[in-house]
C-alpha cells in the first residue's frame, strides 16, 4: 500500500513539471523569433507552426513586419499556413507587398488556401492552376466571405514584376469570387505575357457578366493556343451572343482539325440565333459530339415552332447522349415533361455532369417541376438535387427540403442541411449570371 502511494506522488511530480516545459518550450519560440541569429529565428517559426495554437499567429504576424531576413518571413508565412488561421489574414495581405517575390508568392497561395479550404500539395503555381481549371465557378469555401482587403492586394499583384505572380493573382481571383477586381482582369488581358492573360480569361469567365466577356472576343486570335482554348472557355461560360461571329469564323477555318469540337461547344453556349443555320447543317454530322453541340445549340436559339420535329427526333435517336441532348433542347424550348431523362441522368457516371450543368442553365424555371423528384428512391437522386437546388432556388425552396434533414440516407441530410443554409445565406439563386 506504501508503494503505491509513493508511485502516485513520483507520477504527479512527473506529469506537472513535464506541463510547465510544454508552456515554457512556446514562450521559449515566441523568444527565438527575435533571436540574433538567423537559423534560430527560421527554427521558430516552423516549430511555431507545427504547435497548431492560436496564439501563435500574433508573434508570426508580428514578425512578417519586423523580420530583416527574406527566408525567414517565407518561413513565416509558410508557418502561417500551417496554422490556417484566419486572424493571419492582415499579415499575409501585408507580406503580398513584400521585397522578396518569394514571399509575396508564398502568402498569395495561402490566401486562397485559407479561403477555399483547400490544401495544396507541390508549388504555388501548379496548385492554382489545377484548382481553378477544377471549377467552372468560384470556389470560396462557405461562412468565410473574403476581406475586401484580400481582393485589393491580389488586384495589386496583377502587376507584379513577376509575371507567374500575375498568373497566379488572375487565377486567385476567380477562385476567390473576387468579383470587384473584374476591372483589373479585363486590363490583365493585354499583359504582354500569355500565361497571364490566359489566367485573366478564365477568372473572367467564373466572376465577370457577358458584358465583361465582350472584351475577350480579339483575344480568339490570339497567338497562343492556350489563351484561344481558355478564352473559348470562358465565352461559353459567360453565353456571349456577340461572340457568335467570330466564333463561327474561327469554326469554319478549323472545321476539319481537332480544336472543331472546342469551337463548336463555345458557339452553342453563347446563344446566338444567326448561327441556327449552322447547327441545322450540323445535327446531319456524322460525328456524335458535334452533333450533340449542335442539338444544345439548336435548343438555345430557336423557338417552340421547333418542339414537334425535335420531338421526331428524339424518337428516332438511339444514341443515350444524343437523347439526353434532345431533352435538354425540347426542356429548353419549353416541354418540362423531358426533364425526366434529365434528372434520372444525375447518378450516370458518364452522364451525370452535364445533367446538373444542364438543369443549372435552364434554371428556376423548372423548380416546380423537380421537387417532386426529391422524394424519389434513389438516394443519389435525392443528394444530387438538393445540391442543385441550394444552387438554384429560393427561401421557398427550404420548405421542399426541410423534410430531408430527417432523410434516412446521411448524404442526403447532410446535402439537404448544407443547401438550406445557402439559401438562408443567399435568400435567392446562386447560380448563373
Amino acid at each position: 500500500m506504501r508503494k503505491a502511494l509513493t508511485a502516485a506522488v513520483v507520477a504527479i511530480f512527473v506529469v506537472v513539471p513535464g506541463a510547465s516545459q510544454a508552456a515554457s518550450s512556446f514562450d521559449d519560440l515566441v523568444a527565438n523569433l527575435k533571436s540574433p541569429n538567423v537559423r534560430t529565428r527560421l527554427e521558430a517559426a516552423t516549430a511555431l507552426g507545427k504547435t497548431r495554437r492560436a496564439e501563435a499567429v500574433t508573434p508570426l504576424a508580428a514578425a512578417i513586419r519586423s523580420e530583416p531576413e527574406a527566408k525567414v518571413r517565407q518561413e513565416v508565412v509558410r508557418a502561417l499556413r500551417v496554422l490556417r488561421d484566419l486572424n493571419a489574414v492582415p499579415a499575409l495581405v501585408a507580406a503580398m507587398s513584400d521585397v522578396e517575390g518569394d514571399v509575396r508568392e508564398e502568402a498569395l497561395g495561402t490566401l486562397v488556401e485559407l479561403y477555399a479550404d483547400r490544401e495544396r500539395q507541390g508549388a504555388v503555381s501548379k496548385f492554382l492552376q489545377m484548382f481553378s481549371d477544377e471549377y467552372d465557378q468560384p470556389a470560396p469555401a462557405p461562412f468565410t466571405p473574403v476581406e475586401a482587403s484580400v481582393y485589393h492586394a491580389m488586384a495589386q499583384a496583377l502587376h507584379d514584376e513577376r509575371k507567374e505572380i500575375r498568373e497566379e493573382a488572375a487565377f486567385a481571383i476567380g477562385i476567390l469570387d473576387g468579383r470587384s477586381a473584374t476591372g483589373d482582369l479585363v486590363q490583365t488581358l493585354q499583359d504582354p505575357e500569355p500565361a497571364v492573360r490566359g489566367a485573366a480569361a478564365t477568372s473572367i469567365g467564373k466572376v465577370g457578366t457577358s458584358t465583361d466577356g465582350q472584351r475577350l472576343i480579339p483575344l480568339l486570335a490570339d497567338e497562343n493556343a492556350t489563351v484561344r482554348n481558355r478564352v473559348l472557355q470562358a465565352i461559353g461560360a459567360l453565353r456571349v451572343p456577340s461572340a457568335g461571329p467570330a466564333l463561327r469564323e474561327m469554326f469554319e477555318a478549323n472545321r476539319r482539325k481537332e480544336s472543331a469540337v472546342r469551337i463548336l461547344d463555345a458557339l452553342s453556349k453563347v446563344g446566338d440565333p444567326a448561327q441556327a443555320d449552322l447547327f441545322r447543317e450540323i445535327v446531319k454530322d456524322p460525328d456524335p459530339e458535334k452533333k450533340r453541340l449542335a442539338i444544345e445549340g439548336l435548343g438555345r436559339v430557336s423557338d417552340a415552332s421547333l418542339l414537334s420535329a425535335f420531338k421526331k427526333d428524339f424518337q428516332r435517336e438511339r444514341n443515350d447522349d444524343l437523347r439526353l441532348a434532345y431533352s435538354f433542347a425540347l426542356v429548353r424550348l419549353g416541354d418540362h415533361d423531358f426533364l425526366d431523362s434529365i434528372v434520372l441522368g444525375l447518378t450516370s457516371s458518364t452522364a451525370g455532369k452535364r445533367c446538373r450543368d444542364y438543369l443549372l442553365e435552364v434554371g428556376p424555371s423548372v423548380l416546380s417541376d423537380i421537387y417532386p423528384y426529391l422524394n424519389d428512391q434513389d438516394a443519389n437522386i435525392r443528394a444530387e438535387l438538393c445540391d442543385i437546388i441550394g444552387a438554384m432556388g429560393d427561401e421557398a425552396s427550404i420548405t421542399w427540403l426541410d423534410p430531408l434533414v430527417k432523410d434516412p440516407s446521411p448524404k442526403v441530410a447532410d446535402r439537404a442541411n448544407r443547401a438550406i443554409e445557402r439559401l438562408r445565406r443567399h435568400g435567392g439563386p446562386a447560380a448563373g449570371r
